[in-house]
């Protein structure tokens, strides 16, 4: 081999150096894109299950409430131990194990009450944005909230409509709009980011 073969096989030998960085960095690059995805993926999983937890607190509110006061566990027996921040983040991961049966409904009691509670204190604090830094629509919105969730009576959305003077689906689009700061309220600046 002369001359130009040694050339000729340093030259091959440059080019698919240089082709394995160019498939290295692509590939470096494809993976990177991809974890960004999955945690952009994971993030909006974990805000349409906290949009979907603030409805499901909301539509079972006057049941909770119910629970509460019909317990032989109450209040004044309640621990503040835990607070409603990591109650609310471990509402999927509830064990049951039935040697801890009576225990777990004296928990189940602290933990609803210190919920209710909390989403107590949340919609006042709405409420009096609404009032302070809002519209007359934000206005609107908390009661239309107070009116479907958490008053007694229970009204119908009808009942709801008539009261304010509006549509049956502004009812709807005024609750849906309401969803987003009531869920940053209630699950705090992890709702947030995860908006």
């Amino acid at each position: 081999m002369g001359a130009l073969g040694s050339r000729i096989a340093n030259m091959g030998q440059t080019l698919m150096q240089a082709a394995i960085r160019t498939g290295v960095a692509a590939g470096v690059s494809a993976a990177a894109a991809h974890i960004e995805e999955e945690h952009q993926k994971e993030a909006k999983e974990r805000t349409d299950r906290r949009l979907h937890n603030t409805r499901l607190l909301l539509k079972n509110y006057r049941l909770l409430k119910q629970h509460t006061a019909g317990a032989i566990y109450n209040a004044k027996q309640a621990k503040e131990k835990e607070s409603a921040a990591s109650i609310l983040d471990g509402l999927e991961s509830y064990t049951r194990d039935d040697s801890l049966y009576i225990e777990s409904i004296k928990r189940s009691q602290e933990r609803t009450l210190i919920i209710l509670a909390h989403i107590e204190k949340m919609l006042d604090l709405y409420r009096v944005w609404c009032q302070q830094n809002g519209t007359e629509e934000d206005v609107r919105r908390y009661e239309v909230v107070m009116e479907t969730y958490i008053r007694e009576p229970k009204k119908s959305v009808q009942e709801i409509a008539g009261t304010f003077g509006i549509e049956r689906r502004t009812v709807y689009k005024d609750l849906n709009a309401a969803i987003q700061p009531l869920t940053a309220l209630f699950f705090g600046i992890d709702a947030v980011k995860a908006a």
